[in-house]
């Protein structure tokens, strides 16, 4: 996730609003949806976007394995502590009717939210993006608050998430090469090779954010004084028909 992924595709072309938009509402839709009929809905809407992304669905569940891990545990937790009609038991676990429809609604709504996400940084440039979410909180400048220079972090964090994934792999591999046996030892030499990888992950962050903040000085960076925007924004048929459809959906959801 905040990968930009340059493709031929008509979701490439919808202006960065608009896609922000739908996220957002297919995100509370899917939130608020109280049972499989409303989830399912919004389900088929998202892979029908991921379709027209010219996006191998692969790429998606690849890039976010590891949030998948952490939705898969928190589902899992949820099987287990909801209680209800029993439908397993052995020894100290019981999994219930209740628990079972919890934590697969919860698996499919953290799950469609996270490739929701996916799908906005794969299909927007990151200038795009920043300059669709300044717009949109435009308004927020009047109350004197620093927009410009708070979506600029949020699309910051958003590029730098990829980066750090790649640097965690490359320190991964130089360890292993050294002898570290990550699937082996103790519970405190496990705890070891973790420090050693923590170490060298934020000495490197520190050191990305430390060039990042020189550049943008070097250029003359000053927020978002006199700044004109480098891709001209317009909503377009395919926008309009995106927006309109996210806000029946969303309207359907809450009535």
């Amino acid at each position: 996730m905040g990968q930009y992924i340059p493709l031929d595709a008509p979701v490439h072309r919808w202006d960065s609003r608009s896609k922000i938009v739908a996220v957002t509402g297919l995100s509370v839709s899917m939130i608020i949806a109280p049972d499989w009929p409303h989830v399912a809905m919004v389900s088929v809407v998202i892979l029908v976007l991921i379709a027209l992304s010219k996006i191998n669905l692969r790429t998606y569940l690849v890039n976010l394995r590891i949030l998948l891990i952490l939705v898969f545990i928190t589902a899992f937790l949820q099987l287990l502590l909801v209680p209800g009609q029993a439908v397993f038991t052995a020894w100290l676990i019981s999994v219930t009717r209740e628990g079972l429809i919890a934590a697969s609604l919860l698996f499919v709504r953290l799950t469609g939210i996270l490739l929701l996400a996916a799908w906005l940084t794969f299909t927007t440039r990151p200038a795009q993006l920043t300059a669709g979410l300044e717009r949109i909180f435009s308004p927020l400048a009047r109350l004197r608050l620093p927009v410009h220079e708070l979506v600029m972090i949020m699309t910051l964090s958003l590029r730098f998430l990829p980066l750090l994934v790649e640097e965690t792999q490359r320190i991964q591999r130089a360890q292993l090469a050294r002898g570290a046996a990550w699937h082996q030892g103790t519970l405190r030499q496990k705890g070891h090779y973790l420090i050693a990888l923590l170490v060298p992950m934020l000495r490197l962050s520190l050191q990305r954010a430390e060039d990042l903040a020189e550049a943008m000085e070097n250029r003359g960076y000053h927020g978002g004084q006199g700044q004109t925007p480098l891709y001209s924004q317009g909503l377009h048929p395919g926008d309009w028909l995106l927006i309109a459809l996210t806000m029946v959906i969303l309207v359907f959801q809450l009535i």
